[in-house]
């Protein structure tokens, strides 16, 4: 029955939120497997760290891939990294029903029954269901994604069955959820306008609450606040954050707290390196002996209360434009705006990126639309408890050392690159961009992409043909060939029925391409992913393509580097370690260079050694290999920033002194100018 009263309709309206999150698994087997992982937790707390043994699934992922969805539906909550049953979770054990969780699914979530009420005139196909929600409740959901989580669920749990001809219709069950609910209509939206006031927010624990009271205290302190990169792993970035901070809760080594990292993440050395710089410089892990390492007490507090506002109030009491952002995107905002905020604070897009996924993962932020983001009401009410830095009062130097850009990261609309960006983003969402046959212009910017990162890529097209075709030599100076499928979706989703692997395989042995690349939009759920794993296509979006050519020119990749893209499975993510690991070592440069010029009329000469000591205590904190490495880059004869002075036995004992660093640099840009000069 749907709710008369106004008042009533707007406090659901803001107290549900918007995202499902997703369950790991096929569709057909999601209730079974709740209904199994609710039984598991019911007989003990788990660690979020361990994988359950799950009878009614062959595909089994780990308890924090799960924890997101039993936590949003409120049958399971964290205490201190463990996954325990709440009395809705034994409620539904104790009677385990499809109804029940489709009770607390639209008690949740917003829209969830009111899909419900759109059936009940007569049955609709998913599309014309999109349409409908988002002109009745004003939305400005850019793909079918929500709508089908939605639908899928309410399929899943009985209230909608298919009818024939792409339509679904009520179920008997679907009729009476109708009656028992309390629905919001779609008046209620135009002026349901989130009041802060009305939304509390748990107090922070004494440990984080005085961070916090020391910026109110003295705001000076604002500028102190850093800029350092973030990495974390993923997904579930910040479970997985809160996994590496209750580890090292009491006193680990180094090499301890790595090889859990390492292991349990499987990462490389180089990527946990990478991420300690960002554990120490935002309060999370301090180093309290040499090599030993202990979570602070402040994230200490935060794994107890399990609260994800503990970890931004954390990070925001020492990072600059963590508050901040959220009062960015006060009003639907689009990315780049916020980001160009971000770089008053000396934050660049990449880092902005980082906490922006934070904040969304935190439900601070929702995605309004493709590349659109708009605080919550939560987020709204978090913002106005936190002491905030006006970017007037930003100092000109930056408080963190780290490799600066030369680029603009707000660049003009007229660069060419920025267009071409642009021009992929939307030719990916509209396949007749461009007033140009279909999907041409979106194959037409992906052979530009491709050129741009330095490849020889044409487009073919046509009947019989594939999309685009990518050469390029690899290090032994061997012709490699890869072929390009380009998918324009209006929804912004591929699936697995918009491919056929048939076409492709041809496409593959006619062009004598080594590999394929399928590039969209988005990919929507399992099944395409473990079809294309299973056939060794590389399925990347137009976003993720952006993001490496930009690192490729910012990083200087190689063309073998950059084509780790194309290999399957696990080509993206070592492309993206080494991505990071590569800015972490000019970041190193940076920092190298710097102390030499404070350090070098002291002490005349310096070695690796030194420079471990000195830096030990820095944000980014080198270990001794990468300060060797450094100097053993820096004092080559094309480089030629540093001068010999002593070899040494060991290695890092070998001293160095700077000299005609200015000139070498000069000399060092005057080439690679000339370089770009031949190749333009």
């Amino acid at each position: 029955m749907e709710i008369m009263d106004i008042q009533q309709q707007k406090s659901e309206w803001k107290r549900k939120r918007w995202s499902i999150p997703e369950l790991r698994g096929s569709k057909q087997e999601w209730y079974e497997i709740v209904r199994e992982l609710v039984e598991r937790i019911a007989n003990n707390a788990v660690d979020m760290n361990t994988t359950p043994d799950l009878k009614v699934t062959s595909s089994v992922y780990p308890w924090r891939n799960y924890a997101p969805f039993l936590k949003g539906i409120g049958v399971a909550a964290n205490k201190a990294g463990l996954l325990t049953i709440t009395d809705a979770g034994v409620k539904f054990i104790e009677s385990p029903n499809k109804r029940y969780i489709a009770d607390l699914l639209h008690d949740k979530y917003r829209i969830f029954g009111e899909i419900l009420y759109l059936l009940q005139s007569e049955p609709k196909t998913i599309e014309d269901i999109d349409e409908l929600l988002c002109r009745e409740y004003s939305l400005d959901w850019a793909n079918l994604s929500n709508t089908r989580r939605r639908t899928d669920w309410l399929e899943v749990l009985g209230m909608i069955e298919a009818v024939g001809n792409r339509k679904w219709g009520l179920t008997d069950e679907g009729k009476k959820a109708i009656q028992d609910w309390p629905l919001v209509s779609s008046d209620v939206v135009d002026h349901t306008e989130e009041n802060n006031q009305d939304i509390q927010i748990t107090p922070a624990p004494t440990e984080i609450e005085e961070l916090l009271k020391k910026l109110v205290d003295n705001p000076a302190l604002h500028k102190k606040r850093n800029t350092y990169n973030i990495w974390i792993p993923s997904p579930n970035r910040i479970e997985n954050l809160r996994t590496i901070v209750q580890y090292a809760s009491e006193k680990v080594t180094r090499s301890d707290l790595f090889e859990f990292i390492e292991n349990e993440f499987q990462l490389k050395t180089s990527s946990v390196e990478s991420m300690m710089p960002f554990l120490k410089a935002d309060g999370l892990i301090e180093e309290v002996g040499k090599s030993i390492y202990v979570s602070t007490s402040a994230a200490k507090a935060w794994c107890e209360t399990g609260n994800d506002l503990d970890l931004l109030r954390i990070m925001h009491a020492n990072k600059r434009f963590v508050g901040e952002m959220i009062l960015a995107a006060k009003d639907d905002t689009t990315r780049n705006e916020v980001y160009a905020e971000g770089s008053k604070y000396g934050m660049n897009t990449e880092k902005s990126r980082w906490v922006m996924g934070l904040l969304i993962e935190a439900g601070i932020l929702e995605e309004t639309q493709y590349l659109h983001v708009k605080a919550t009401g939560l987020g709204k009410a978090f913002a106005a408890s936190l002491p905030m830095m006006s970017a007037d009062n930003v100092l000109p130097e930056n408080p963190t050392t780290e490799i600066e850009n030369n680029v603009d990261n707000t660049p003009s609309k007229n660069d060419e690159k920025i267009q071409l960006f642009d021009a992929l983003s939307n030719s990916a969402r509209d396949p007749m961009a461009e007033g140009k046959a279909s999907g041409v212009a979106f194959e037409e910017n992906i052979a530009a992409m491709f050129r741009l990162m330095g490849f020889d890529a044409i487009r073919i097209g046509g009947a019989g043909n594939t999309d685009v075709v990518v050469k390029w030599k690899d290090n032994t100076g061997k012709t490699v060939t890869a072929v390009v499928d380009g998918k324009s979706k209006s929804g912004g989703t591929v699936t697995h029925t918009d491919i056929s692997d048939v076409a492709i395989e041809t496409h593959k042995e006619k062009n004598g391409a080594d590999y394929v690349a399928i590039v969209g939009p988005g990919f929507g759920g399992d099944t395409i992913k473990n079809f294309a794993r299973k056939k060794g296509f590389s399925l990347v979006t137009d976003k993720e393509l952006i993001d490496i050519a930009l690192s490729a020119k910012e990083l200087g990749l190689s063309l073998d580097e950059i084509a780790l893209l194309f290999k399957v499975p696990n080509g993206i993510p070592a492309l993206e370690e080494l991505i990071n690991a590569q800015k972490r070592q000019l970041e190193i440069i940076s920092l190298v260079v710097k102390t030499f010029k404070q350090e070098q009329e002291a002490m005349d000469s310096l070695s690796a050694r030194d420079l471990y000591f000195l830096l030990r205590g820095t944000e980014i904190s080198p270990s001794l290999e990468e300060l060797i490495n450094a100097f053993e880059l820096l004092a080559t004869d094309e480089i030629g920033v540093l001068n010999l002075i002593k070899k040494a036995s060991p290695t890092e004992n070998t001293t160095y002194a700077m000299q005609n660093e200015v000139q070498r640099v000069n000399k060092l840009r005057a080439i690679a100018s000339a370089i770009e000069c031949g190749i333009e």
